[in-house]
This record gives structure tokens, sequence and C-alpha cells, in this order.
């Protein structure tokens, strides 16, 4: 058996084109080989998958923006309720009312505010998400007298809440 495999490489090597003909013919071998012994994810003709059974797909996943909406709402909103205290409201009715749209923080900081310094005016225009994640969103609200608040929206068990709201300067 070894002088036979011994005669056959030196057959090969003594012809330049016996031994590229025959390194050609041992690779394809060993291709189609493994590809058969190992699986082909192809589903081509001679492909694992060609027949009729079912062809699994792998896909990359894609980043998905997420919905702003429920935080531009919350925000104009809010921004509407906290502007201006309603004809006759006390600053304790005005804080009240907010609290539901408020986180607890929030709510307590409120309670410091005078409402002498709200702008006494509501929203006008269209907000701008300044961000936007799964779980909070930062939106600038103008006004009707032409400046604007930010207003930082977060997820709050079933319903966005406002934690924060300060002048829209520097922009």
């Amino acid at each position: 058996m070894v002088a036979m495999l011994g005669d056959a490489i030196i057959w090969l090597c003594r012809s330049p084109r016996r031994l590229a003909v025959s390194a050609v013919v041992i690779l394809a071998v060993v291709l189609i080989g493994g590809s058969t012994l190992f699986g082909d994810s192809g589903s081509g003709p001679g492909g694992k998958n060609s027949g009729s059974g079912p062809v699994t797909a792998t896909t990359t996943p894609v980043a998905q923006v997420p919905d702003a909406a429920p935080y531009v709402t919350t925000a104009v909103n809010f921004v509407e309720a906290w502007s201006r205290l309603k004809p006759g409201e006390t600053a304790a009715q005005w804080q009240a009312r907010l609290t539901p749209l408020v986180t607890p923080d929030l709510s307590r900081a409120l309670k410091t505010t005078d409402p002498d310094a709200l702008p006494g005016v509501g929203p006008s225009g269209s907000p701008v998400v300044r961000f936007v994640s799964q779980t909070s969103a930062l939106i600038a609200v103008p006004l009707a007298n032409n400046s604007s608040v930010l207003v930082t929206v977060v997820l709050g068990g079933v319903d966005p809440l406002v934690s924060d709201i300060q002048p829209n300067v520097g922009d």
C-alpha cells in the first residue's frame, strides 16, 4: 500500500500540468465533501435548503426609534396647565392640578413656585423633540410670547410624567 502511494506521488510530480490538475480536483473534492458532511447553509442548487423544508433566516436587529408622540403630548399638556393660573385659582389649587402630571420630586418643587413668575401664556407652535429614548424625552415647547421651555418627560408607570421644566435659553 505504501509503495503504491509513493508511486502515485512520483507520477503526479513528473508533470507540472498533472500536478496542477490533480490539486484542483483534490481541492474540489475536499470543498464539496466538507460542505456535504458539515452542512451547507445555501439554498441554491444542491444546497441543503433547496428542498421543501423550512428555511430559517438570520436577521440583524434594526435600531428602533422610540415613538415621541406620548412624550410630546404630555409636555404640551403640562405646559398648558403649568403656564398660568386659572381665573380665581390659588397657588395650592394650581399645584394640586399639576400633581397628576408630574413626578413626586417635581410636585414638591412646584410647591415653592411663585405663580407670579409663570409665563402667563400657553403653548404656541410646534414642539421640538430634542432627545427621545424608550424611557424619557426632552421636548422644547414654544410659548405664545415667543419664548420656550424645555420639558423633561419620563416614563412613569402607565403614562409619561414631567420630571423637570426650565427656560429654553441659549439656542
